[in-house]
């Protein structure tokens, strides 16, 4: 996976890549190389107050997030890795919330380099408020 990284004006670090793959096995690979390559900015991206590691399903965009932040979920790490699914549009990549949510919910149990931190996963489809402990 080829990764794209620009940093803002703000300092936040985006880290992006484009996914064509639209079979099952092949997303699920996907998005454990995304949590990947997340996972391996974690010590930069802790900061004191960080608490929750969101998973964000944009069907809006068929695009999947992962950022580090604060309780409140309104104050991001400075790292932002971002997976965008150029073989899905609208439902077809919305239907796959669930098995996303799963997978990666599995695969956080066997993880170290997740495991090695202390905060809470939790799956974001739209609205932060709302989000779903794994």
């Amino acid at each position: 996976m080829n990764w794209t990284t620009e940093t803002s004006d703000a300092g936040v670090i985006r880290h992006t890549a484009n996914c064509a793959e639209t079979v099952d096995q092949d997303v699920q690979a996907a998005l454990y190389r995304c949590a990947d390559y997340a996972f391996s900015l974690l010590e930069d991206n802790i900061q004191d107050d960080s608490m929750f590691c969101l998973f964000i399903w944009d069907a809006k965009d068929s695009a999947f997030s992962i950022v580090v932040t604060d309780e409140k979920k309104g104050s991001d790490a400075k790292h932002r890795v971002t997976l965008s699914f150029t073989g899905f549009s609208g439902d077809g990549f919305s239907n796959l919330a669930d098995s996303a949510k799963y997978w990666l919910t599995d695969y956080l149990t066997t993880c170290p380099s997740f495991l090695a931190f202390s905060l809470l996963a939790a799956f974001v489809r739209g609205d932060r408020a709302k989000v779903e402990l794994m």
